[in-house]
């Protein structure tokens, strides 16, 4: 019955939430050599790094979980679904949401937070939390199975604060709009979403859908045994109907990094980017498609080898090996390129640029193994930070930056630490 949707989902009160990061005096009882250097180092850091207002210390592994919103930063913990909300002023708890399912995922807009449950023997509930308290908005239960941890499932926040969900059916892809307000299901279709990576506005009234991960992109069995099909589609975002779809050949496949509109770049139409793989002729490109289904323009941004990409503030970022450099969504030129050094690495092992958090609409955060680097995206000049370093240990490699408008989180492999942003 609807009165026991969202039953594994609790919300907080600030009182009854607490947050891992301690403050200095709480550090000073608790001494922990490698939490300390941290907090030493990005203390005497320059602009954007401020005063530290909390840390937390940990013995190698990836237990803090941090990330940037509206009201703060959002904290997790490893093997722990529960969520809790710091404020962005403060670093005190806002509220939290604790979630009794093993597995959960999460989306969030300036205003709602998304609680996806992925119960083992239901379907999921999908609870809609205000993003300012944490109290309950709506409740609604997605179809009538569970989602397997193997299934295609993504979740997009509207601009009008409704919600799509893509997740599986019977019968390919199962596509559902949910009303912002109360919940109640506005409309659904099946489809096939090709590997259900993506889900996201294009343009005013239009959903695009398909692709697949980034890293699934470049797995040459995976996708040499892709057979020829849809690999996007755009739909109606009022009903779901289609407006097209468009294919790849057998042994290929794209990767949506995002989608640009109008007053996202210096141009007045609609775009999606998509990282494009060929397997039989090991192809790799870059490539716009408008809001028509066409191609605008294409580009090898490396020769044809692998390359990460992602796109931040209308420009699309690239990092081929050591060589960087950035390309205009209006028409795909190079906007600039350079060298970043290969000794000592630079980059934690498993970096993706999708990680990068924006500073504002120019500039972007990389995590490096030796500095926290502002890379400029209209020029590619980077100022550093430095980080503690420990020989060639990976004591204070960072694997994830968070950045709310007040406050800057770095999570490493030893510690986690929040600062004021400057």
């Amino acid at each position: 019955s609807r009165d026991e949707c969202g039953t594994t989902v609790t919300g907080l009160s600030a009182a009854h939430s607490s947050s891992p990061f301690l403050d200095a005096s709480e550090r000073k009882e608790q001494p922990d050599g490698d939490r300390d250097s941290l907090v030493k180092v990005l203390g005497a850091d320059p602009a954007p790094f401020g005063e530290v207002l909390g840390a937390v210390g940990y013995h190698y592994e990836q237990w803090a979980k941090v990330s940037g919103f509206a009201q703060g930063i959002g904290v997790r913990t490893r093997d722990n679904p529960d969520f809790t909300m710091l404020n962005d002023e403060t670093l005190k708890p806002r509220w939290s949401v604790q979630v009794d399912t093993k597995r959960s995922t999460y989306d969030a807009s300036d205003k709602r937070y998304l609680v996806a449950t992925m119960p083992t023997n239901a379907a999921p509930d999908l609870v809609s939390l205000d993003a300012d308290n944490g109290h309950r908005v709506w409740c609604t239960t997605l179809g009538e199975d569970e989602v397997h941890q193997a299934d295609p499932f993504a979740t997009a926040i509207l601009d009008d604060e409704d919600v799509a969900v893509l997740g599986p059916s019977a019968d390919k892809e199962r596509l559902v709009r949910i009303d912002g307000r109360d919940g109640s299901q506005l409309w659904e279709r099946t489809l096939d979403a090709d590997s259900g990576d993506f889900l996201g506005e294009m343009g005013e009234g239009r959903l695009l859908l398909g692709g697949r991960a980034q890293f699934e992109l470049y797995d040459a069995g995976s996708v040499a045994k892709r057979p020829a099909g849809p690999a996007l589609q755009l739909v109606s975002a009022k009903d779901g109907s289609l407006i097209w779809t468009r294919p790849a050949a057998a042994g290929a496949d794209v990767h949506v990094l995002g989608t640009a509109s109008e007053g996202d770049f210096d141009g007045d139409l609609d775009r999606a980017i998509v990282e494009e793989w060929d397997s039989r002729t090991k192809s790799a490109r870059l490539t716009a498609i408008d809001a028509k289904g066409r191609q605008v323009w294409s580009i090898s941004p490396a020769r044809g080898r692998y390359f990460d990409a992602t796109l931040r503030a209308g420009r699309i970022l690239v990092r081929a090996g050591t060589h960087w450099s950035a390309y205009a969504v209006a028409d795909g030129h190079r906007l600039w390129s350079r060298e970043v050094p290969d000794k000592p690495q630079f980059l934690p092992y498993g970096f993706e640029l999708d990680s990068i958090s924006m500073l504002d609409d120019h500039h972007a955060l990389v995590g490096g193994t030796t500095a926290l680097h502002t890379l400029s995206l209209r020029t590619g000049a980077m100022t550093s930070a430095p980080l503690p370093t420990d020989g060639i240990n990976t004591t204070y490699w960072p694997y994830e930056t968070a950045i709310s408008p007040g406050l800057i989180a770095v999570a490493t492999n030893t510690g986690a630490v929040v600062v004021r942003r400057e």
